[in-house]
């Protein structure tokens, strides 16, 4: 039992900053090894088994109050990709005090902001207009900022990509999920006379955020079932 813990502890060591010497053990190959399985790990559970969305309940405002159409989802999504790796990999290379971090990573974000945005208008000027508001609510992202503050200081620069890019995956995938579920529920309830754009309300959003949470908190469960079994 007691060796279980102190290989759990090395391999969550082995990303972590000045971790690398006292848990990497054995020859260069097997680090490497070690290193792309912690990565993949790290951006799956972004993407699914942590979902910063869905589990995490972060970044809910854009996903809930935008996320209604794919061009919505599109410029929200590109913006997150553009904002988050530079914001999370700056927080993890500079080296700050813990008080300042969280308004460090605000302004971070808010520099970010301004070429996410250019590029966003750049290439669908239409969508992003029509996103007004939601897009300079960007800058105050939770996922961004907590990432920033919380994960990226203590990690090395593999795993703080790897976060970044599985976060903003796992945003993405279900802001799209969510886009492409709201419009297909709008133009049933408009087809058979209802009201039109109806799966623009928030709440149609809070109720489809439910269940994608509870499918993977099943699937979770499952996962957790099945490695329980194969020890």
């Amino acid at each position: 039992m007691s060796g279980s813990k102190k290989k759990a502890k090395a391999q969550s060591q082995l990303m972590e900053k000045g971790g690398r010497r006292s848990a990497a053990r054995g020859s260069k190959k097997t680090l490497q090894k070690r290193l792309m399985k912690e990565s993949a790990g790290i951006f799956l559970n972004g993407l699914v088994f942590r979902n910063p969305v869905a589990i995490g309940a972060l970044g809910l405002f854009p996903v809930v109050g935008a996320g209604y159409t794919m061009q919505n989802a599109a410029v929200l999504s590109l913006m997150m990709l553009v904002m988050m790796l530079p914001v999370c990999l700056l927080s993890g290379w500079v080296k700050i005090p813990v008080w300042i971090r969280p308004a460090a990573a605000l302004a971070l974000s808010g520099g970010m902001y301004l070429p996410a945005a250019a590029l966003a208008k750049w290439l669908m000027p239409q969508a992003f207009s029509a996103l007004g508001i939601y897009t300079v609510l960007m800058i105050g992202n939770s996922i961004i900022l907590s990432r920033a503050n919380d994960y990226a200081p203590s990690h090395i620069t593999l795993a703080v990509l790897m976060d970044s890019l599985g976060c903003t995956a796992g945003f993405s995938a279900v802001i799209f999920l969510v886009a492409a579920l709201r419009q297909i529920w709008s133009n049933v309830v408009a087809e058979t006379g209802g009201i039109y754009h109806a799966g623009a309300y928030p709440l149609v959003g809070f109720l489809l955020l439910g269940m994608i949470a509870a499918l993977i908190q099943h699937a979770n469960a499952k996962r957790a079932a099945a490695e329980r079994r194969a020890k």
